[in-house]
């Protein structure tokens, strides 16, 4: 009987758990980092764009997930390498530091796998390791900015007016 070994060790909890994600130097990120999510608010000028950009984001993560399993299960290193960043890179402008955390991992496992093995062998591996956790922390993610967005306020553009 034959038996796989992890290519890369996972730095994650078990799937479903409700630590924080551990990340590079020991940190805990937060699930959503409202910091960065307020200056992405006064960067956009407007309330309603970036009600807009919070919205979309929130719709497009499914697809941005299944994009990845895709790659990853078919072993399709630039689809898989191209997926992880739009997730990462989405995840980190909208202040979602665990689930931008969680791509950040994958990422370095995937060089790490494809270094050291095929694709077509590193990949599904990893899409067995990771999937079931990006989809609980999007899930997580996604409920934590909608609730943001529900409770949020539209500022006064003028002192005085209601």
């Amino acid at each position: 009987m034959t038996t796989t070994t992890p290519l890369h060790k996972v730095n994650c909890p078990q799937p479903g758990g409700t630590s924080p994600l551990i990340g590079a130097g020991g940190s805990a990120h937060p699930l959503i980092d409202h910091v960065v999510l307020e200056k992405l608010r006064e960067d956009l000028h407007e309330y309603e764009v970036w009600r807009v950009f919070v919205e979309n984001f929130i719709t497009a993560l499914p697809s941005r997930i299944e994009k990845l399993r895709v790659a990853l299960t078919t072993g399709d290193a630039v689809e898989a390498r191209d997926a992880v960043l739009s997730l990462k890179t989405a995840s980190q402008m909208v202040g979602a530091e665990r689930l931008a955390a969680l791509a950040l991992d994958l990422e370095a496992a995937q060089r790490e796998g494809i270094r050291i093995a095929d694709p077509a062998l590193a990949l599904p591996r990893l899409a067995v390791d990771y999937l079931y956790r990006i989809k609980q922390r999007a899930s997580q993610t996604s409920h934590a900015l909608q609730t943001h967005l529900d409770t949020a306020r539209q500022p006064r553009d003028v002192v005085g007016q209601p």
